[in-house]
């Protein structure tokens, strides 16, 4: 007991003193400095829900399976209407789209409807010919702001932070519901603005004092 009681508290004194050297050291020119730009945001809030059988390493492996097959057809969409997954868990994942790119709000939002529809028409019924009774259900929010990216001097997890208000309205507007997507008004005015070459729609969507619109296409 003692021998584990010395062994934490010299960890513990080592790692102090580690901290303070590192506060204290000079960082004179940072190689890449903090940035700010205009994004649609796209976060996607998940649920997902699977039937055990009972032996443990087998439900990993399966669960394994199907978050890597979803979050590589979700990668691979995002990528492909222009958009940067700049943050991926278990159960969310925050996308940005240039607003410096053409059409980033209509693309943003035809993105979240496609994710949306590979879960239930891709992924879903690939995991089911496996015989893994794996299920997913989603919400996405889109909104159009500032977002700021530094740089933190890691390797792992990340090298690279993200934060701003449109990526915390996203994230509200991905909690509203389940299914569908929800944009802010800047979202839906920028694509009223814009000749989309589709018909879309935009119904109002409250929930508590959040107040979004549902993007329809047709």
């Amino acid at each position: 007991m003692n021998h584990t009681t010395d062994t934490v508290k010299a960890t513990y004194d080592n790692l102090m003193k580690q901290s303070k050297r590192l506060v204290e050291r000079q960082v004179e020119h940072p190689e890449h400095y903090p940035t700010e730009d205009q994004y649609a945001v796209l976060h996607m809030s998940l649920e997902s829900q699977g039937k055990r059988n009972g032996d443990h390493s087998q439900d990993l492996s399966l669960t394994q399976l199907g978050v890597f097959r979803f979050i590589s057809v979700v990668s691979q969409i995002v990528s492909g209407w222009g958009g940067e997954l700049i943050e991926t868990n278990l159960n969310a994942y925050t996308a940005i789209f240039p607003m410096s790119e053409p059409d980033a709000t209509s693309r943003s939002c035809i993105c979240g409807m496609q994710i949306l529809n590979a879960i239930t028409n891709v992924i879903q019924p690939s995991l089911r010919e496996e015989g893994i009774e794996m299920s997913f259900h989603c919400g996405i929010g889109i909104s159009m702001g500032s977002v700021f990216g530094f740089q933190t001097g890691l390797q792992a997890p990340m090298n690279r932070l993200y934060y701003g208000d449109a990526i915390s309205s996203a994230v509200e507007y991905a909690n509203m519901s389940s299914g569908v997507v929800i944009v802010d008004r800047l979202i839906k005015e920028q694509i009223e603005r814009s000749e989309t070459g589709f018909k879309v729609q935009f119904q109002p969507y409250r929930y508590h004092e959040w107040v979004g619109y549902q993007f329809k296409v047709g």
